[in-house]
Order: structure tokens, then C-alpha cells, then sequence
């Protein structure tokens, strides 16, 4: 019987049901833990690609066998009044791992993106540094990307408990240079204009009102809610 072996954070119950509900519906059976040997038919299912979880992934793509990494939504968990996660093939945040449909997944959430601000100010924005490469921020990112562009570094709020609420600190600047954070896709709906260094990040856009829609159609399709995932629609769209 194929297995899905599942490398969570089991910190929230019903997530880890919701993953497991969803492989099983299509015939996977289930295993919390990294496995020590892999056959055809199995997947890897692992919460970013920290530590061990990344060279186990490594080892499943050199089989020709499917991994698919989970992480925070990057437009936010409680996005649109729904809880979201991001589910992707082989690695998160980045462009080309997860098939694109058609425009309502992003359409039909009816989400107004603010016209781009003719405002001064530049604000850095750095990701929390967690993953492996080719998408974990390189060294002092931030520091260098001041250095080039000038502006604040607005320091992660996982690493900074007392860092102002973002929807306010954005407010004061115009554009936002990122490596690839999910604050720099909320500073987009908020009309910031954004430049990005992480390659093919999945946010990447050309800062044209077009462009900016088309990216997040784009970005819809990576990101998913519980009840898709328990129902093993999320899996079966990317695994097909």
C-alpha cells in the first residue's frame, strides 16, 4: 500500500487530522515520521524543509517521487475570514511548484487591491530566516539590502514581540524591499510597490495594476483551506 509520510507541527490537532484526512481519501496510508526507506507509490509531506526533513526530501525528488511542503499561508492563515495554509511541490514560497487554474480562486474571493501609492519611504522587510536554500534569506539579507536601497528594516515579528502592527507601519512608506515575505504580499494589496531578491519567489510581479493581479491568480492556487485539504481536494490537484 503506498504510504504518505507526514513531517508536521503537531502543535495544532486539527491541522495534523486535516493533512491526515486528506492523504487518506486517496489510498495513502499514514505515517508521523521521517521514513527510513521509501517505496513507489509513497510521498513525503513535510512542514517546510528544516533539518533532516530536507535531505529526506532531496532523496524522495532523486526517486522521482512526489514531496509536498506546507507552511503558513503566505497572504495569512486567517485570510478573507478563512484558514489557509500553502501547499506546494518540492519547495514553498517559489513560483513553478503547484499547477495554476483558472482566475476565480482568486476572483471569487472579491479582495480589493489598493491602487499603488505615489508615496516616498522605503521599508525593508525580511523573512523570519527558516528553511533551507534555495528559499531561506541569505546572511544578513537585511543589512545589505539597506545598504543598497536605504529605508527601515522592519525586523520580523517572530523574532521582535514588540514590532509595530504591519497594516500601520506600512502605511508610512511607499515601496518595500523583501527577500520574500509574506508581509511584502500584504504590503502589495495595500499599494506599496515591491522588489523582491529571493529568485522566483512566488510573489514576484512587475508593480503594474495588471501584473499585480495576475500574481496573485497566480498565488491563489498555492494556497488552501482546511476543509480542502481534509478533503483531499488540495492533494489531488497537486499531485496530478
Amino acid at each position: 500500500m503506498k504510504t504518505a509520510y507526514l513531517n508536521l507541527r503537531y502543535t495544532v490537532p486539527e491541522r495534523r487530522e486535516a493533512f491526515a484526512s486528506g492523504l487518506k481519501r486517496l489510498g495513502f496510508a499514514i505515517k508521523e515520521c521521517v521514513p527510513q526507506r521509501i517505496d513507489t507509490g509513497d510521498i513525503f509531506v513535510t512542514w517546510n524543509r528544516i533539518g533532516c526533513a530536507d535531505s529526506v526530501a532531496a532523496n524522495f525528488i532523486n526517486h522521482g517521487l512526489p514531496v509536498i511542503v506546507a507552511e503558513n499561508a503566505t497572504w495569512g492563515n486567517d485570510f478573507a475570514g478563512k484558514r489557509w495554509y500553502t501547499l506546494a511541490r518540492n519547495y514553498h514560497n517559489t513560483s513553478d511548484c503547484f499547477h495554476i487554474g483558472d482566475n476565480s480562486r482568486w476572483d471569487d474571493l472579491n479582495i480589493e487591491l489598493k491602487p499603488y501609492k505615489d508615496q516616498k519611504g522605503i521599508i525593508i522587510l525580511p523573512q523570519r530566516g527558516i528553511g533551507s536554500p534555495p528559499t531561506t534569506m541569505t546572511n544578513n539579507w537585511a543589512a545589505k539590502a539597506q545598504a543598497k536601497y536605504g529605508g527601515v528594516i522592519r525586523h520580523h515579528p517572530g523574532r521582535n514581540k514588540n514590532a509595530m502592527p504591519l497594516e500601520l507601519e506600512l502605511g508610512n512608506y511607499g515601496t518595500a524591499i523583501t527577500w520574500g515575505s509574506g508581509a511584502a504580499v500584504k504590503a502589495l494589496m495595500m499599494g506599496l510597490k515591491v522588489t523582491t531578491e529571493m529568485p522566483n519567489w512566488i510573489a514576484e510581479q512587475d508593480n503594474t495594476e495588471q501584473g499585480r493581479l495576475e500574481m496573485f491568480r497566480r498565488l491563489a492556487w498555492a494556497q488552501w483551506e482546511l476543509e480542502e485539504i481534509a478533503s483531499g481536494k488540495a492533494f489531488s490537484w497537486l499531485l496530478s
